[in-house]
């Protein structure tokens, strides 16, 4: 059993999904078109790590050249794309939705390979915070969700809490650099921490909650 889970755990670290990213026809200074960058991305990962190859991709045909890789944000379908959820998350909340062009969601029936459209001016304030050119921004997102993961999961964010400074940055760099082993070393620590906070006070329950999914649809 723990081998199979050992496996399906990084099946789920493994998985990715093909994306088409094209440069925003309105900063594109080449025929208000560019060639595509495509690559095979990780979903347990987040968009903003692409911002700097992508701006080196498309430097030779953005009308400002001025613009920063930390200017860049993303959008499917005309819809700003929230940059702290995994990339797996945001496919699985918008590449399934009808597009709101016709004509886009017949080329793309399958919605495979997923298509963006990245933009280097014009950040959308009234839908997304703007990350700071460090990335603190996003490494915060990402500790504050797995706070709150750790949390639904356990009742308790204390296990995450309690990591030291060297799990904790090998955590976050174990999703910037993809490496599973990292990950892996980190994870096994944090459940050893939630056994023994489970024994200490005597539960017999695995977890205290498991999350679901609210899906709604309207008229």
């Amino acid at each position: 059993m723990t081998a199979e889970l050992g496996g399906l755990q990084r099946a789920i670290w493994e998985g990715s999904i093909p994306l088409e990213i094209r440069l925003a026809g309105a900063e594109c200074r080449t025929f208000d078109d560019s060639d595509p960058y495509m690559i095979q991305y990780p979903r347990l990962t987040y968009l903003p790590f692409l911002l700097p190859r992508l701006h080196a991709f498309f430097a030779s045909a953005l009308i400002d050249p001025s613009s920063a890789p930390s200017d860049g944000w993303f959008e499917c379908d005309g819809v700003p794309l929230k940059w702290h959820y995994p990339v797996g998350l945001l496919y699985d909340l918008y590449a399934g939705a009808e597009p709101f062009s016709q004509e886009a969601g017949d080329k793309n029936q399958d919605g495979l390979p997923w298509r963006l459209v990245v933009h280097f001016s014009d950040w959308p304030d009234e839908s997304l915070v703007k990350p700071d050119a460090e990335g603190k921004t996003v490494h915060d997102a990402f500790v504050n969700s797995v706070k709150e993961a750790d949390f639904l999961r356990n009742g308790t964010a204390k296990a995450v809490m309690s990591l030291s400074k060297e799990d904790s940055t090998n955590l976050w760099q174990s999703v910037e650099s993809r490496k599973w082993t990292r990950f892996r070393r980190v994870r096994h620590a944090n459940a050893r921490r939630q056994t023994a906070s489970r024994s200490s006070t005597a539960s017999t329950r695995s977890c205290s909650a498991i999350t679901v999914r609210r899906c709604a649809t309207y008229p």
